[in-house]
């Protein structure tokens, strides 16, 4: 997303001298390079730079919301000020990061001064962070942002702008109350920003409850998905979920995946399961230490894990590229969830793959998903049983023939261990046929009898019950690739 939120149109920064730009914040702005702006940042940032009203807008997450807001707002801030003139709230730490990130970038050659605080770290580093620098913009979670205000930490006499990004997230998280709260610690009423990928009913109430006739600006973005992305979708009963995700995974050659799960405890769930299967596995989600969620990110960044698996609102503010895969472990709660989902891969020119594992009963989900983003979205069988053996049998030996590279070569870095000696003691009244038998059967029988024993985890036959039905009364077809 940081690439997206940086570049704008050439012709747009044209325009900004004559919306009275500061030509720092320009010169931050021009050293990025420019491509079309997106349809949220013509919209927001004139109004924004010329406008003091309220402001509410709509756009899918990815599609630049950061710089439309940040940069007429570092236009309104006061350098000779050292003191708090604007909040920025964020549903969570990863997200408040990366938007405190983006300020700074866009302030690089200003004196303007952020700082960023969020909870599950302690309070003293942010504390010292705070009266060290003394900024003029603060970004946050929202109940670390409150606390420090009730200390006595941040000071708001001076505030005049209050931003909330990603607001429905922040509405899902339970967050309404402190929004509020927030709100009344300000000296004065301050001007609202708001925004956010859905508009719910929650959104619709915030808007009535705090804004004074806002601004409201709803971008309908293109939702047809990447023509880079290979979706397709498997039906699995759904006590065999986690099965069937580690079917796929396994059968892939090479993959740096994210597997998206609807809860915290799935994420468990499904994290736990795939390390008992022997894969390295990040976690990611809402119950985790600042700490936790630090290291499985630098894990899963530098590919020390090659999978990482959380939920859709921690997964906000992190921009990887890259990623081979996506999985879906069951169906997305909404349609803008799988737009979000999906879009971490195919990126950047790179062909991505994204998988969905539904559920019987969820059937009539994918069609509606069809019609939401504009693709196909094809029907596909999990790897058969002989596939996956074949599959992991194949890894095995290409693995081995390195080794015996190294042993007919005599590589110098590759020795045998004297105590080969033991081993070669008790097997060598072996045949080669014997032999290779017992080989076969160390290294692959516990994973082919864990494949044999398993039930047929796919759907019965659609033809042991009547064909689910669209809202026209029409039989969802059984489409196959």
């Amino acid at each position: 997303m940081l690439q997206t939120e940086a570049k704008l149109l050439e012709g747009i920064m044209k325009n900004f001298n004559s919306l009275k730009i500061k030509p720092e914040i320009l010169e931050a702005i021009k050293l990025y390079g420019f491509e079309d702006p997106t349809d949220i940042q013509r919209e927001a940032i004139p109004f924004l730079l010329k406008d003091k009203k309220d402001f509410f807008g709509q756009a899918q997450t990815g599609t630049g919301k950061t710089a439309a807001f940040a940069i007429p707002l570092l236009n309104e801030i006061d350098e000779d000020h050292c003191i708090v003139q604007s909040i920025i709230l964020a549903p969570t730490r990863e997200l408040a990061i990366q938007v405190e990130g983006e300020i700074k970038r866009f302030s690089k050659f200003t004196r303007i001064q952020s700082f960023c605080v969020y909870g599950g770290v302690e309070y003293e580093p942010q504390l010292r962070g705070i009266k060290k620098v003394k900024p003029q913009i603060i970004v946050g979670t929202p109940g670390r942002v409150i606390d420090l205000i009730k200390k006595s930490i941040i000071s708001l006499k001076d505030a005049k702008t209050f931003v909330l990004d990603e607001a429905d997230e922040m509405l899902k998280m339970g967050f309404y109350e402190d929004v509020i709260d927030l709100l009344a610690l300000f000296t004065e009423k301050p001007r609202m920003i708001m925004f956010s990928a859905t508009m719910p009913n929650s959104i619709n109430t915030l808007i009535q409850k705090i804004f004074s006739s806002p601004r409201i600006i709803s971008i309908k973005e293109k939702t047809t998905s990447s023509e880079l992305i290979d979706q397709s979708f498997y039906l699995v009963r759904e006590k065999h979920l986690k099965e069937a995700l580690a079917r796929l995974i396994d059968f892939q050659d090479e993959s740096y995946s994210i597997v998206f799960c609807r809860t915290k405890l799935e994420t468990k769930v499904v994290s736990d399961d795939l390390k008992k299967r022997g894969h390295r596995v990040e976690l990611l989600n809402g119950d985790m230490g600042q700490a936790d969620r630090d290291l499985s990110m630098r894990n899963f960044k530098s590919k020390r894990s090659k999978i990482l698996v959380c939920t859709d609102v921690a997964a906000r503010g992190i921009d990887i590229d890259n990623i081979t895969h996506v999985f879906n472990y069951g169906m997305p709660r909404d349609n803008e969830s799988y737009i979000h989902r999906i879009g971490r891969t195919g990126r950047a020119g790179t062909s991505g793959n994204a998988m969905l594992l539904v559920p019987h009963s969820m059937l009539r989900k994918v069609v509606e998903l069809e019609k939401y983003t504009g693709s196909r979205i094809i029907k596909k069988e999990l790897p058969s049983i002989p596939n996956l053996i074949d599959k992991l049998v194949a890894r095995e030996v290409e693995n081995a023939k390195l080794i015996k590279q190294a042993i007919t070569t005599k590589t110098e870095s590759f020795n045998i261990d004297p105590s080969f000696k033991r081993l070669e003691k008790e097997f060598i009244d072996l045949s080669r046929d014997e032999l290779m038998k017992l080989m076969f059967v160390w290294k692959f029988n516990k994973d082919i009898r864990h494949y044999n024993n398993l039930e047929n985890i796919e759907k019965e036959s659609l033809k042991k019950s009547k064909a689910p039905k669209n809202k026209k009364g029409q039989n969802v077809r059984n489409r196959k690739s």
